[in-house]
């Protein structure tokens, strides 16, 4: 079985059925009781669930040293008595693992304007910690999800001198994905000592290089929000650039690893799209120019529909009239074949680009040749499934 967040030493997880859902895990809790620093990342949404507000405010002068976790509702759009609902939440798991409240954060998933069922939460948290000390990762996992197919978790190392880092996450998310600050639950752990400034640094930088250059649907949810946790077993040098960029690029791996896999399993997704830029003028533009590619419903459809359309893509690229952008030098290669040089289409076999279009993957490689910076998104397609997924969730 794959390692999990709580191989990491001092990380425990466990999850129960409380409910919450007519069937399935959907209440979990991961505990951190050493965590020396906690980080997160939050959604801007303006009617965003009273978990992100009560979390948000915990971080401010806390380190968190736990996370309830519930799916299947998201205690958003609920009033005063979502407020309360989530203080409890957060309260009753402190006391019962001796904790303060505000080391304690919540984070919800599910359908929106529905009020929790206390009875079955509070219930399930007594049963949850008094197996605090589990290490059930995976169980953690799979408690999250929601229209997801698959559970999402990666587990990634690296040597910073004599010392192994480790960093692991889970996360969830399938629809509602699109760029604004975080875009779906997930939480991340690591063994490394960080003071909560350079961790939160660390976190942000992560975040704008993964989950905020993926799409699925271009919509963006109330509930999202990303947390790390850093156990402190191992200390770097927080002085040292090059043990400080050891570890960014360790957790940017990870949370690139979580991403894709939230784009491989869009709802109703047959395809995940990577869109690679390269060589743009500014790293804003790189960023720009791959999302507008992975936002666009007629290039996700085309790529459904295995159509080497290459009008849609340009019509994606250059849609923006604030990126700085040269039609004439332009090069753009769907898989490895060149659709577009120089500005201009290639006359390569329709039949050769379709061959591009029959994988599981579709790349696009997007070079603007006029600057140094790169950026990568990863998307889905549009099928006839989001639809159906959609339409029956309720």
């Amino acid at each position: 079985m794959a390692q999990s967040i709580t191989d990491i030493n001092g990380v425990y997880a466990s999850a129960i059925e409380s409910g919450i859902k007519s069937k399935g895990l959907d209440l979990g809790l991961l505990y951190v009781p050493n965590a020396v620093a906690a980080a997160a990342v939050f959604t801007q949404h303006k009617f965003k669930a009273s978990s992100v507000s009560y979390t948000q405010k915990c971080l401010k002068r806390y380190t968190l040293k736990a996370m309830i976790i519930n799916s299947g509702n998201a205690n958003a759009v609920t009033g005063k008595q979502g407020n309360l609902n989530t203080k409890l939440m957060a309260s009753q798991t402190a006391k019962l693992l001796g904790l303060n409240p505000n080391e304690v954060g919540v984070a919800s998933t599910g359908i929106i304007g529905k009020p929790l069922p206390m009875n079955h939460i509070e219930t399930g948290i007594i049963t949850l910690c008094k197996q605090k000390e589990d290490k059930q990762g995976n169980q953690l996992a799979e408690s999250i999800l929601t229209t997801d197919l698959v559970p999402k978790s990666t587990f990634k190392q690296a040597k910073i001198g004599k010392k192994t880092i480790q960093i692991a996450g889970i996360t969830k998310g399938s629809g509602m994905i699109a760029p604004n600050m975080a875009t779906t639950l997930g939480f991340l752990v690591t063994n490394v000592k960080l003071n909560q400034e350079i961790l939160q640094q660390c976190l942000t930088k992560a975040i704008n290089k993964s989950y905020n250059m993926l799409s699925v649907d271009t919509d963006t949810s109330t509930n999202d929000m990303v947390v790390c946790f850093a156990s402190g077993e191992y200390a770097i040098n927080q002085h040292d650039p090059e043990q400080i960029n050891a570890f960014q690029n360790c957790l940017d791996e990870a949370c690139i690893d979580l991403a894709m896999q939230i784009a491989k399993d869009g709802e109703g997704a047959s395809k995940l799209i990577e869109v690679r830029v390269i060589h743009a003028a500014r790293y804003s533009d790189a960023q720009q120019i791959a999302k507008q590619v992975c936002d666009s419903p007629l290039v996700k459809t085309a790529i459904h529909g295995e159509d080497p359309n290459w009008g849609r893509l340009i019509m994606a690229i250059g849609k923006n009239h604030t990126v700085k952008l040269n039609p004439d030098k332009i090069q753009v290669m769907l898989g490895n074949e060149t659709i577009i040089n120089n500005g201009q289409p290639t006359d390569i076999a329709r039949t050769k680009l379709k061959k591009q279009l029959q994988t599981s993957k579709v790349i696009i490689t997007i070079d603007c040749a006029i600057g140094n910076a790169t950026a990568t998104a990863w998307g889905c397609d549009l099928t006839k499934g989001y639809i159906d997924i959609n339409t029956e969730y309720n």
